[in-house]
Formats: C-alpha cells, sequence, structure tokens
C-alpha cells in the first residue's frame, strides 16, 4: 500500500532521481537521533546521500526513525512517501 506506516516508527518512501535524495537528505538532516534507511537485508545512514544513493531507488525504501520527533519528521517529508 503506497504511503503505509510499516511500525510505530517507520514509514515507506520512494524516490524517482538523485535530486530527490538531496531534498530529502537535507529535510531530515536537522532532526535529532538516528534515522535509517532499510531496503532488504541492507541498511543505511538517511542522513547520507551515498548511503541512500547505494540502494536501488527503483525499489521500495523504509525509514526507520530512532527519535521522539517522528510526526513532525513525517510532516516534512511527506512529498516522499508513496
Amino acid at each position: 500500500m503506497a504511503g503505509e506506516i510499516l511500525a510505530a516508527n517507520e514509514v515507506s518512501v520512494e524516490f524517482t532521481n538523485v535530486n530527490e535524495i538531496q531534498e530529502f537528505v537535507q529535510m531530515i538532516k536537522e532532526f535529532k537521533g538516528d534515522l535509517d534507511m532499510k531496503q532488504g537485508r541492507m541498511t543505511v545512514d538517511a542522513k547520507s546521500i551515498l548511503g541512500i544513493c547505494s540502494l536501488n531507488m527503483q525499489d521500495k525504501m523504509e525509514l526507520q526513525v530512532h527519535s521522539g520527533e517522528f510526526e513532525k519528521l513525517i510532516d516534512k517529508i511527506r512529498k516522499f512517501i508513496r
């Protein structure tokens, strides 16, 4: 299901190009706590453009939020939740 919230602090996101990844990383850098991007068995730092680019942009990714600012973060990145 598009934009599906997968767990209490996890949400599914997608990107269509590298510019979207750059925009996404700039948006989330202000948030405290760890943010991980997971795809299959791979997990990378969601605040790292290179980390996200190492994943397959053609497939959905799961953003895992290890912070108390989950709702605020979701509002900020809503355009990438698909």
